[in-house]
């Protein structure tokens, strides 16, 4: 296993304090397969702009280029996802600008200029009426979706590739640099921070964003650790190893996710856990090396791994289907949009499987992949997603 392969094409970054700093539609059924065959790749020539393709499940509604990159970039990417406040989506892109995009036709009707490049999802906090989104410099915004105007900024070590959590008065941001910081929502302000040491040598590229259980905060580390902080003050209340018997690429690089007295986690050399949310005890596990980011949809768990490809398993860790995939790189959690489970594949763009079996159904490949996550319009059969060329699309599902 070459531990670079996080879900297909992961990267690796060094710890010890370095810094963190058009499209085809086409069916390919063949492109998925049992985890005990081989897996078999079936594509079309790729076009530059994108054609029908009749009775086909992905409609393209409209596209707005956000980042205009060079003529011969090599492997561009945007990895930035947006956030639905009223009727703009608020996201950012690698050309260091945040923008309001109107949802009925993709205009763009303000833009922000950040410091950075943004590579991760914007989070909109309702309570306040104000989207939050960091930038690969460390910069942490507050921007008002009806304008862009910059309510707040804060700087932090580390960029901030992952989504805010956001709390009664507190908003928690985890950084590149392992660090989890609680500032104040109204107006920015540090109240604390806790940070974990980077083990020496490689470490899986990436890392998961915090999660909020009542009084505690949930987050995992490049150590192997899971941990619970008191939310008030950033102490450490627990702290669980999900290395295993592995003592390297041992990333706790997924967010948690919480289902009443069960955490669900994984790490890149343990596996997927099932965890007691009280004191961390491990209930199950499922040794699957690799597990990327976890999704509960109902009552069963989704991700992918490197070598098994998309799995479908129970609250309980009992693998209910695999399948294959082929050439996807690094993939996201899995999304839930009616019968569908739609996933983004940083080389072969966004996969549209059915959610009883994992069938592929059809790829919306924009002919750079896209890393990026989708964001679901919550009213209907619709997504917005950022090609790795810079286009901002929405699309119609069904």
């Amino acid at each position: 296993m070459n531990p670079a392969a996080r879900s297909g094409g992961g990267r690796l970054r060094r710890g010890s304090g370095e810094s963190d700093s058009a499209a085809l539609l086409y069916w390919s059924a063949a492109f998925l397969g049992l985890a005990a065959c081989a897996s078999v790749t079936v594509r079309e020539t790729k076009s530059t702009e994108e054609r029908a393709t009749p009775a086909g499940i992905v409609h393209v509604r409209w596209r707005t280029e956000l980042h205009a990159h060079k003529l011969f970039e090599p492997r561009p990417e945007e990895c930035a996802s947006g956030a639905l406040a009223g009727d703009h989506l608020v996201i950012g892109s690698r050309g260091g600008s945040i923008v309001g995009v109107r949802l009925s036709d993709g205009h763009v009707d303000w833009s922000t200029a950040a410091t950075g490049g943004i590579d991760g999802p914007a989070r909109f906090d309702a309570a306040r009426a104000q989207v939050y989104v960091g930038a690969d410099d460390g910069s942490f915004y507050a921007v008002d979706p009806r304008d862009g105007r910059v309510r707040w900024t804060y700087r932090a070590k580390g960029a901030i590739e992952r989504e805010a959590e956001i709390g009664p008065d507190s908003i928690y941001v985890a950084t590149a640099a392992d660090r989890v910081i609680a500032l104040d929502a109204a107006t920015g302000k540090w109240r604390w921070q806790y940070e974990r040491e980077t083990p020496d040598g490689f470490t899986i590229h990436g890392y998961g964003s915090p999660r909020l259980r009542g009084s505690q905060l949930l987050v995992g580390f490049a150590d192997g650790n899971l941990v619970s902080l008191q939310t008030a003050t950033g102490d450490l209340t627990w702290a669980r190893s999900l290395a295993s018997v592995s003592d390297q690429f041992v990333d706790v690089d997924s967010t948690p996710i919480l289902d009443r007295e069960t955490i669900y986690a994984a790490s890149y050399s343990g596996g997927v856990y099932g965890l007691d949310a009280k004191d961390g005890a491990v209930r199950w596990r499922l040794a699957t090396e690799g597990a990327g980011p976890l999704s509960l949809i109902g009552h069963q768990l989704y991700f992918a791994a490197p070598r098994d490809g998309l799995h479908a398993i129970s609250t309980d860790g009992q693998i209910l289907w695999r399948q294959g995939l082929s050439d996807a790189g690094d993939v996201t959690a899995p999304l839930a949009l009616g019968r569908y489970l739609v996933f983004s594949g940083s080389r072969g763009g966004l996969f549209i499987v059915d959610a009883t079996n994992g069938e592929l159904l059809e790829i919306f490949d924009p002919g750079q992949g896209i890393c990026a996550a989708a964001t679901l319009d919550p009213d209907g059969a619709r997504l917005y997603i950022l090609s790795n060329g810079g286009t901002l699309y929405a699309l119609d599902i069904g």
